[in-house]
């Protein structure tokens, strides 16, 4: 009988236990694969950000605002190359299911920058020029159906306007795509003028400044020189590199993947005591057939080669179902959560892990059966069945 034929036929002489254990196998990997796709999002976001922009929000609270003439005070410092602001508008479109990453931006050097959301020149030319105009991200303008000149009206949740209503009228003025990643398609931006003028209240206030520094400058410096400056006024200021701002935003998702990954790390921990008993069980239970096999002239390697490729079988189904499952929840989890966290997926190198730990745990699980089989004594097994 080929070998690979007598590992399927015994690896499924217990049906219901296999399964049961193909299951459990399934479920840490699902777990897993799923903890590596939020994980991938947060890594992502932080190793692709500029490590010569700095963020300046409100020392107290990024929802407290900074006074826009901030920005003049901030880009007459040395060492600083230039700056921009922003304010979070949020917003919506149609109903507040669809919620969108809207931000007023400083339109006449965001994009300088901010050179990964790549836009044609006469686009962006237009839109410094178009006052309700926005820019949107490709992915946006595919999902919506939108295109240049089109007249788009948005929501917020947050900003009234002076006209007492929440709704904002908006003009597509530029369509950008990133060359960081497709995720990062699915942001609309517009003029902060514009938001300005039409707000109820709040007015010549932003949110956080964008400082680029030069590359000759010292970061650390920049920074003290821009908290020393606001240190005594009404609007005491905070100051961190991009990195460092887009970690502490994620925090609250990088404390969440910390539980979950001790969570993980657990199902991983008692699946393999589930395994490895599963496979002492078995060859325990198949000591007479072992002792037969040996007499026939089997060695016993080719047996222990046997329960290894058993619980590489057991092991390897559950991880590919699981694995396999994770990556199509995740790519509908990335479509719908991408204005808040982009960049959710599961890359090549996932799998490669995975299949390290399968091939691993099978080892580990093959370890206690294999010194069974070694210890095996085929007058004494059969003699004593005799």
């Amino acid at each position: 009988m080929d070998f690979f034929i007598l590992v399927w036929r015994n690896s499924f002489r217990k049906k219901i236990r296999f399964w049961l254990t193909c299951i459990s196998v399934m479920v840490a990997f699902f777990l897993f694969s799923m903890l590596s796709g939020v994980n991938h999002a947060l890594t992502v976001s932080v190793s692709d950000s500029n490590q010569y922009r700095l963020i300046t929000s409100h020392k107290i609270s990024l929802t407290q605002s900074l006074a826009i003439n901030t920005q003049q005070k901030v880009a007459a410092l040395a060492g600083v190359k230039q700056v921009s602001y922003a304010s979070w508008f949020g917003g919506y479109f149609q109903n507040e299911k669809n919620q969108l990453a809207v931000t007023a931006v400083g339109h006449e050097n965001y994009f300088t920058l901010f050179p990964e959301y790549l836009i044609p020149k006469q686009q962006l030319a237009q839109w410094q020029k178009t006052r309700t105009g926005i820019v949107i991200g490709q992915a946006i303008a595919d999902k919506y159906g939108w295109k240049i000149g089109d007249q788009v009206p948005l929501s917020s949740s947050i900003w009234m306007n002076k006209s007492g209503s929440f709704n904002w009228s908006f003009t597509v003025a530029a369509i950008y795509k990133s060359k960081k990643q497709s995720a990062e398609n699915n942001k609309i931006f517009f003029q902060h003028a514009y938001f300005d003028q039409g707000r109820a209240y709040a007015q010549n206030s932003v949110s956080w400044l964008s400082t680029e520094i030069k590359a000759q400058a010292n970061v650390d410096s920049v920074i003290q020189s821009i908290d020393r400056l606001f240190a005594h006024t009404n609007s005491p200021t905070r100051t961190t590199t991009e990195q460092v701002f887009i970690k502490e935003q994620a925090q609250q998702f990088i404390d969440m993947a910390m539980v979950i990954n001790l969570v993980v790390i657990a199902v991983f921990f008692t699946l393999l005591l589930i395994v490895c008993n599963t496979m002492i069980q078995t060859i325990r239970e198949r000591s007479n057939e072992s002792a037969m096999m040996k007499a026939l002239g089997f060695s016993s390697m080719t047996l222990i080669k046997s329960i290894y490729f058993e619980s590489l079988l057991l092991l390897g189904l559950g991880a590919g179902i699981g694995s396999l499952t994770a990556g199509i929840l995740i790519t509908f989890i990335s479509q719908r959560f991408n204005d808040f966290l982009p960049g959710i997926s599961l890359t090549p190198s996932h799998y490669i892990t995975v299949f390290v730990l399968v091939n691993s745990a099978a080892a580990f699980c093959s370890a206690f059966p294999a010194l069974a089989i070694k210890r095996i004594v085929i007058s004494e097994t059969l003699g004593g069945k005799s």
